[in-house]
């Protein structure tokens, strides 16, 4: 596809080409990045071509700028001095990680003509579903270390289903969006959805998410097919390989997408009750002609850890990363 020109115009040089370095790395971005640090580069280049997207510091932002019509101007804030408050303002002193997003969220509010962003590689996106009847065994902990693991080597993204998941406390950080917003834009807005996701992603140890829902009864009403829909539309739309799913009883259809993945770990515990509710769920998945799942499934009873680390971004460095790295990954994490 023909790419629309985003281009950011800075004085201070290594800002600059920091910012388009992160926002040129990431894959399918829809837009061709150039770089000015001096305004007599600047001005004769946006006279002649159609920037889409201007990117522009407040401390070299001038009125004349806006008299080159450029549709979408974005004044990377420094210390609020500038007056033009009908241009959209973004905080320069944070990471080009939230720029981006931030960026991506405003450019999909104003824009109704985005192009169409497709997955360029032929490689399939593996999906990998982590459900178990059995409370308080690790789930999200090992859902964790196996995403942030695979990221290191594949573009992974990790999908938590939890009705209180309490990531946002783990991490410390307030997030804007869920994964209810993720599934009403798909459903309302799907030629967007690449833009809305790239405003939504957060990251953990280079391991791409959707914060998980905030209130669990955003999520009442949708299907599992919706889901699987959604699964699809994102390898479609992205270059993701591994797509984590940590999943839980709230989720309405459980069943229907445990069945469009690929591989399904269920984690176990030997105590009698735990082991009780096991065999009540696989002999529910066989009266309701679903054994595929239990197929597709494969169970592990974790040993006894001694300590795990107390940070979520710290998760591939404890036991439970080594043992993963053992005995779930062998293949794939052999040379580590």
């Amino acid at each position: 596809m023909d790419k629309r020109i985003l281009a950011i115009f800075d004085g201070e040089e290594g800002y600059a080409y920091r910012l388009m370095d992160y926002i040129g790395g990431k894959e399918n971005i829809p837009f061709e990045i150039h770089v000015f640090t001096k305004k007599d580069k600047f001005l004769p280049y946006a006279q002649k071509e159609e920037i889409e997207c201007l990117l522009i510091s407040e401390s070299v932002y001038q009125q004349e700028i806006e008299q080159l019509k450029i549709p979408h101007i974005i004044i990377l804030s420094e210390n609020g001095n500038n007056l033009n408050r009908a241009l959209c303002h973004i905080n320069k002193y944070q990471s080009c990680e939230n720029v981006l997003r931030e960026v991506m969220e405003y450019y999909t509010e104003k824009v109704q003509d985005t192009k169409t962003v497709l997955r360029t590689g032929n490689k399939k996106m593996h999906i990998i579903g982590i459900y178990t009847p059995v409370g308080r065994c690790l789930q999200t902990t090992f859902s964790l270390t196996l995403g942030q693991m695979l990221a290191r080597r594949y573009k992974t993204l990790y999908l938590n289903f939890e009705a209180y998941s309490g990531l946002g406390r783990m991490l410390n950080r307030e997030f804007k969006n869920d994964i209810s917003d993720l599934a009403y834009y798909f459903n309302c807005a799907r030629e967007k959805l690449f833009y809305r996701m790239e405003s939504m992603v957060e990251s953990i140890n280079g391991m791409d998410f959707i914060p998980p829902v905030e209130i669990y009864q955003n999520l009442a009403g949708i299907r599992g097919t919706q889901w699987v829909d959604l699964f699809g539309e994102i390898e479609k739309i992205s270059e993701y390989e591994f797509l984590i799913l940590d999943l839980t009883d709230s989720l309405m259809d459980l069943w229907e997408v445990l069945q469009s993945c690929d591989r399904i770990y269920t984690i176990v515990r030997e105590d009698a009750l735990a082991l009780a509710k096991v065999e009540q769920y696989e002999k529910a998945l066989e009266e309701m002609k679903y054994g595929d799942i239990t197929t597709k499934t494969k169970k592990w009873n974790l040993p006894v850890f001694r300590q795990l680390p107390l940070h979520f971004g710290e998760l591939t460095y404890g036991e439970l990363a080594g043992y993963i790295k053992r005995e779930v990954f062998p293949d794939l994490f052999r040379e580590e």
